[in-house]
């Protein structure tokens, strides 16, 4: 080979070696802005490699970094998960622009891992299914639907108090809360009643209580992230397993109620979507199977935390359960025997705002995330499309300017005026816009008759050494050591 062969040869490869990387910088420029932008941000610091998913296993993760995020880092704070820079948006302004776009709508790949866990529903669904979906389910949640699962709401309430009844007088209310919230949901989406008299399903076998959500366990062992790896992996095949008997048991329950074979005439959200598939072909068997999942087991934690702090506040707020318990005694006029109605419901503002003021405070679902359809503006940075944005409620509740003395607990915040006064994307622990939660009015009704039930019935007590709350981040907000209260009878 001559020399000027070598060179045209050499030519050549530096041609091909200059297309390549011109290639890979076009399909990198959006991750390449990205990380630039995230070394011009403060944030927690970093680990080589891991960045910092290591700070999921942190206890204090919510307390020490969280809650004072905004104070810390400002209204944009920079968090690496292995080599993928992500972006935590915090103020109301910026968050806006995210939540209310149909832009943004999209999941980052975090949800993905969740479709084990809760299936392909509405949560963890993108683009046209997700839409899809919304579109033909939301009629479910109509008001007027709604208000006919208060009866199962009182049923559920009724058996609790039993229990509470027999009780311990101290105890942690978290698993009772719980249980209560599982008996509504087993009624309102599957179809069985609350007290299952006949026992038409044994709800022992019901694997709607077992799941475990194993996010944590794969982002802080980055290789169970690649799901060739992850599905070698026994942690992969009892994922798998619990996922399959939840869709046999949810099918189980599907057959029942179409052929008729209940002895419970509620409806149930299983029925609407029924109904709903029969008129749209392409909302199949298999979507009410995930969708129904979906209800299932997003409720449960949800709720019931939510309930369980609230309450567990209240016993530390004597004041604040006066007012909730006056509230109950006006509507009652004395007949304190009476199931409550909707209206009743409707007067209990009170205690909404107490309800409210503690999902500032403990957002059940402390984390949202996104991915940018489309370049943004947040102060003085340009965030390119594809960026991964992390929302967290817990700290843009906690922003000072906004919620004065944030740690207070304090109902009147959401008294007539206060609202109207705060940007409407400060408080947002059904996450808002066009993603919001579907069942945040089904929730608030059931919380409500939930905690009036207990309130009529039960003065809350603190317990002395387990008065302090240690909010821990798993998925959903979780207290460590649980939510212990002393209940006295009002009787």
């Amino acid at each position: 080979m001559t020399l000027l062969d070598k060179a045209l040869n050499t030519e050549l490869w530096m041609y091909f070696i200059v297309i390549i990387g011109g290639l890979l910088l076009y399909f990198l420029r959006n991750y390449l802005r990205s990380v630039i932008i995230s070394f011009r941000l403060d944030g927690p610091t970093a680990l080589p490699f891991i960045g910092n998913v290591m700070m999921i296993l942190d206890k204090n993760l919510l307390t020490q970094h969280v809650g004072s995020g905004y104070k810390k880092y400002g209204s944009l704070v920079r968090v690496w998960v292995l080599f993928f820079p992500f972006f935590a948006i915090i103020d109301p302004h910026d968050l806006q622009t995210v939540l209310s776009s149909s832009k943004h709508t999209e999941k980052i790949f975090f949800y993905k891992l969740l479709h084990n866990f809760l299936g392909n529903g509405l949560i963890t669904s993108t683009g046209e299914r997700w839409s899809n979906h919304r579109k033909m389910i939301q009629t479910s949640f109509h008001t007027n639907i709604l208000e006919k699962f208060l009866e199962t709401f009182l049923s559920a309430s009724d058996v609790l108090i039993e229990k509470l009844n027999v009780a311990p007088k101290e105890l942690n209310i978290t698993h009772f809360v719980n249980n209560c919230v599982m008996d509504i949901l087993n009624e309102a989406v599957l179809g069985v009643p609350v007290r299952n008299k006949d026992k038409m399903v044994n709800m022992d076998d019901s694997p709607f209580r077992e799941g475990k959500v194993l996010v944590p366990l794969r982002l802080t062992r980055p290789w169970l992230l690649l799901d060739w790896i992850y599905r070698l992996t026994d942690v992969a095949a009892a994922e798998l397993n619990q996922k399959n008997r939840l869709n046999s048991f949810t099918r189980k329950m599907i057959k029942i109620r179409r052929e008729g074979n209940n002895n419970n005439d509620r409806k149930c959200l299983i029925d609407y979507m029924l109904e709903v598939s029969q008129k749209n072909p392409n909302f199949t068997e298999a979507d009410v199977v995930d969708e129904a999942c979906t209800f299932m087991l997003a409720g449960q934690d949800s709720v019931g935390a939510a309930v369980a702090f609230c309450l567990h506040l209240l016993a530390q707020n004597e004041e604040c359960q006066k007012k909730c318990y006056a509230e109950i005694e006006d509507i009652l006029e004395g007949d304190y025997e009476r199931p409550f109605t909707m209206p009743d419901i409707r007067r209990m503002r009170y205690l909404e705002q107490c309800i409210k003021e503690t999902m500032r405070l403990y957002p059940s679902v402390p984390m949202i995330a996104r991915k940018l359809g489309e370049v943004i503006t947040v102060g003085s940075h340009k965030l390119p499309a594809g960026s991964n944005v992390l929302i967290f409620p817990y700290a843009t509740h906690r922003i000072e300017k906004i919620y004065p003395n944030p740690e207070k607990f304090d109902p009147d915040r959401f008294a007539t005026g206060g609202v109207e006064s705060r940007h409407p994307y400060a408080y947002i622990p059904f996450s808002a816009g066009i993603r919001n939660c579907i069942g945040y009015k089904f929730a608030l009704i059931e919380m409500k008759t939930i905690i009036s039930q207990i309130l009529r019935h039960y003065r809350l007590l603190p317990v002395n050494g387990k008065t302090k709350i240690q909010p821990v981040f798993r998925i959903t907000l979780r207290a460590t050591g649980g939510l212990w209260i002393r209940f006295e009878s009002r009787r």
